[in-house]
């Protein structure tokens, strides 16, 4: 299951951060993951709640945000949502679209006892 390997780099990842901002337990972490990154939300979420306490030693609230998958058209320069993971710009037709948002993990931010969010971090 690579959601396991992700949630436990993501851990450790936030377990770095964490100690070099000199901050407390770790609260909440916000991610957000493509629906073209192959994330099983579930499975992720899963992991997450499996793994959290041992490695960032306290409980911790995980934020899975979805994001759509998101292309452009090279053509008309059409922004639009696939769907069915149809790439043809609804536009104009065209098969020459780039995807623009939707295929990447990014932790977001995480929040550390006084509820302030480290913003701005990403995977």
């Amino acid at each position: 299951m690579h959601e396991r390997s992700l949630v436990k780099n993501l851990l450790h990842q936030v377990q770095q951060i964490a100690a070099a901002e000199g901050n407390g337990a770790v609260e909440e972490i916000c991610v957000q993951a493509g629906t073209l990154s192959g994330i099983e939300p579930f499975l992720f979420q899963t992991a997450f709640e499996d793994m959290a306490s041992p490695i960032l030693g306290a409980p911790c609230r995980l934020i899975l945000e979805v994001v759509p998958l998101t292309a452009l058209c090279n053509d008309c320069d059409h922004q639009f949502e696939v769907i069915d993971f149809k790439f043809r710009c609804p536009v104009c037709q065209a098969d020459s679209v780039h995807v623009v948002e939707g295929d990447e993990v990014k932790l977001m931010s995480i929040t550390v006892n006084s509820e302030e969010p480290l913003d701005g971090v990403t995977s």
